[in-house]
């Protein structure tokens, strides 16, 4: 299990590559941890990238992901059952053998999504903006305003190799598979990748500092 196996590119585009199977599955199979800026979520990614969602629990790993304040209703009721009544995803029969995550998860990516908050697989933050007042913005304030809407993407597997990426793409089903999407990809065993790979972690500790075991799927301000 060691992110050095696989054959990264330095740039893809989804004009020439299959960004799903040629990178975001590979990586996330070698990986046990997945941080992630996006300005957008959506349950349906964990469908489409199953079978690496799946190596990436088998290895006992986790992912973090902050975000724009847009989850659809359906993820968003969901991820605060998750957090309010965990036994019910702990407990789904579905899912209590690993080998059947990666069928559970295409045919049900909602259920799959309270599995993993439920089980401490997945934690979710939604970055909220304020104005000078301190009060939280409307959707359509925050359109003017401008939105969160960086996007990277660091994973680290078990000896602590990195790959980052950065670039145009959210963490969505329609992102990985539909969209006209480009981004840099950047590994900390490659001399002279490593100051990109230090710049984009500067970037998690500053979002992700209130992250801490157990949490779930917490909201921050």
């Amino acid at each position: 299990m060691s992110l050095k196996i696989i054959s990264l590119k330095r740039t893809y585009s989804s004009d020439y590559d299959n960004i799903l199977y040629d990178f975001y599955i590979p990586v996330l199979s070698e990986s046990v941890e997945y941080y992630r800026l996006a300005g957008f979520f959506s349950s349906t990614s964990l469908a489409i990238a199953a079978r690496g969602i799946l190596g990436l629990i088998k290895n006992g790993g986790i992912m973090r992901i902050i975000v724009c304040p847009r989850l659809t209703k359906e993820d968003l009721n969901v991820i605060v059952e998750a957090q309010e009544n965990p036994e019910k995803y702990i407990e789904m029969k579905m899912l209590k053998e690993l080998d059947q995550l990666e069928d559970a998860f295409i045919q049900d990516h909602v259920l799959a999504l309270g599995w993993m908050v439920a089980n401490n697989k997945l934690q979710i933050k939604v970055a909220i903006l304020y104005n000078e007042r301190g009060v939280p913005l409307s959707y359509d304030e925050i359109q003017a305003s401008g939105i969160f809407h960086q996007k990277v993407g660091i994973l680290k597997d078990k000896a602590g190799n990195i790959v980052t990426f950065s670039g145009s793409i959210n963490e969505t089903a329609f992102a990985w598979t539909k969209n006209i999407e480009e981004f840099k990809v950047f590994r900390s065993w490659i001399p002279t990748e490593v100051d990109y790979v230090c710049f984009l972690q500067e970037k998690i500790p500053h979002f992700c500092k209130d992250f801490s075991p157990g949490t779930g799927g917490e909201f921050f301000c």
